[in-house]
């Protein structure tokens, strides 16, 4: 006799969604799963992964959320969603309603449908509901079910006609001919934003929004601390600090010495966090809204230039809050560009950690301002960086999928995302930090500390920067936030240090190198071999631009 799971097993429905990019099938996975790792985000290429979950409102029904499918460029993400669709499960279509007849057949023409049992959803049911006689014939002339929704609005009567439709799935048998006979889709092709399409101002345009995405949270973050920093000294450190400067020498030095978990910790925490929560906001407003993909769109003919598309700029941005989380993004870029575009984020993409250290150290010199020259310099040189060791690989590809609608937020993905980002800096971010506050309280009181100084000797001598600066560029090394070990003694290296100095160790510490988790990352990804060469030419422009900006500033000042 069977029990429940066997009977389960056995009348278990498998279903895999597939579409198009930005169709909405994470929005459509999460609303009938309930799971909240498919928030959808109103960006192409934002699902990396297949997806399973069970239907909330039934069990038997197993879906599998896909990446879109990409028909101009040969990335990852398309291949693992063509992997995934020569299984024998059930296949449901999620195409756009205003673009219906073009999505169906392009599908068509991508996939092999004949024999399989196919139903369709027809989203964006916000922007164009056909009549009940026009939905009528487009079931005829396909012979499958068909089902138009929101799926940012999906309530229980659509699931319920969503799981309907799997149910009733039927064997493909439309031909080419009979798809001529659809509807014509309603609505043109969503197009730019009028203001980027301008020739020359859409880009510079675009080129003030992105830098404005970064700069507003990092210039609120500012205030907030600067305002928020004497009052904590005050009322929270240092009673905390006179009360642990009576615990023993050695534990004194580990909480509240050079590098105390608690002196430098804290600095940190103060520093960084209000920049990672602010960026989230940001990014996560930018996506839900659409705007970003309009953005890079509108900056392709310029990333040309320089061995990348549009599309590459969205991982790039993404690496400003994590770069681990945007190389995983890679995986929707072209097999061409994709190396190119994981070079420039582990160059240029200043993660949110990283910002806030940098900000930090600058504060800690009495000179915020260095921050704006910091982060226009490692854009710059970042550009230069990738069209000098990945030329012309864009130059072949097209862009053929349309622009993302612009639209109101989903304010339940929006919390999730935000909250996400608190959550990795909290439970991952500080923990590694403090790791490191904890590592270097220790080498110094053991005297081992100073083996890092013979280790950094050669780019340090070479820069006419001191020695004791050792720790803060290997620690760098490891996480990015790091380099805040420089704060070490109540700034009073950085005292010691002009403001040149100080500009070209932080760039230094900045781009030698991507973090351990990164290269990392992009050995699992892209293969060690590639990881090697990507941070051996990122190492070679560190060191060559550092050298030619501080002939600048030697000059200058």
């Amino acid at each position: 006799m069977l029990d429940y799971s066997e009977v389960s097993s056995l009348n278990q429905t498998e279903v895999l969604l597939i579409g198009f990019e930005s169709v909405g099938k994470s929005g459509l996975f999460r609303e009938l799963t309930g799971e909240k790792s498919a928030l959808a985000r109103n960006v192409k290429g934002s699902t990396t992964a297949a997806l399973e979950a069970f239907c909330k409102l039934n069990p038997h029904i197993q879906l599998t959320d896909l990446p879109g499918l990409q028909l101009d460029i040969d990335s990852k993400n398309t291949q693992l969603t063509l992997d995934h669709f020569q299984e024998e499960k059930t296949i449901l279509l999620v195409v756009k309603a205003t673009n219906l007849k073009e999505e169906v057949t392009d599908l068509y023409e991508e996939l092999d449908l004949k024999g399989r049992k196919v139903a369709i959803i027809a989203t964006h049911s916000d922007k164009h509901l056909p009549t009940q006689a026009e939905q009528k014939r487009v079931r005829e002339l396909l012979q499958v079910p068909v089902v138009w929704v929101n799926a940012r609005a999906l309530n229980e009567r659509m699931q319920e006609e969503i799981i309907t439709c799997i149910g009733e799935a039927r064997v493909w048998g439309a031909s080419k001919s009979i798809l001529s006979f659809l509807p014509d889709s309603p609505h043109p092709v969503n197009q730019l934003i009028p203001i980027f399409r301008l020739p020359i101002a859409g880009p510079l345009v675009a080129c003030l929004f992105i830098l404005a995405m970064f700069a507003l949270p990092v210039l609120g973050a500012y205030l907030f601390v600067s305002w928020l920093e004497p009052i904590a000294d005050q009322y929270v450190l240092d009673p905390i600090t006179s009360w642990v400067g009576q615990a023993p020498p050695f534990l004194a030095d580990i909480f509240i010495g050079d590098y105390g978990l608690i002196t430098l910790g804290s600095y940190s925490f103060l520093w960084a966090f209000p920049v990672v929560l602010l960026i989230s906001i940001m990014t996560s407003l930018t996506e839900e809204t659409g705007i970003q993909e309009h953005v890079t769109n509108a900056l392709d003919p310029w990333l040309r230039k320089i061995g990348l598309t549009g599309r590459d700029l969205l991982p790039v941005i993404t690496g400003f809050g994590c770069n681990v989380v945007a190389v995983f993004q890679t995986r929707g870029c072209s097999s061409c560009t994709r190396t190119a575009c994981v070079s420039l984020i582990a160059f240029g993409s200043a993660c949110s950690y990283q910002i806030g250290a940098t900000l930090s150290i600058f504060n800690a010199a009495h000179a915020p301002l260095l921050f704006i020259p910091y982060l226009f310099i490692l854009f710059i040189v970042g550009a230069i960086h990738t069209r000098i060791w990945n030329r012309d690989e864009a130059n072949e590809l097209t862009r053929t999928a349309p622009l993302p609608y612009i639209q109101k937020i989903n304010w339940q993905a929006f919390a999730w995302k935000v909250a996400g980002s608190i959550k990795q800096f909290l439970l991952q971010a500080m923990p590694i930090f403090l790791v490191i506050c904890l590592v270097a309280s220790v080498l110094q009181a053991i005297n081992v500390l100073s083996i890092f100084s013979w280790l950094a000797m050669p780019v340090l001598y070479l820069f006419s920067l001191p020695a004791e600066a050792a720790p803060g560029l290997i620690f760098s090394f490891i996480r990015k936030d790091g380099l805040l070990v420089l704060n070490e003694g109540q700034a009073s290296l950085l005292m010691d240090m002009s403001l040149s100095q100080i500009f070209i160790l932080v760039y230094l510490a900045s781009t030698l190198s991507a973090c351990l988790v990164t290269l990392f990352t992009i050995g699992r990804e892209l293969g060690w071999k590639t990881s090697l060469s990507i941070g051996g030419k990122q190492m070679l422009t560190s060191v060559v631009s550092a050298a030619i900006l501080a002939g600048g500033l030697y000059f200058l000042f």
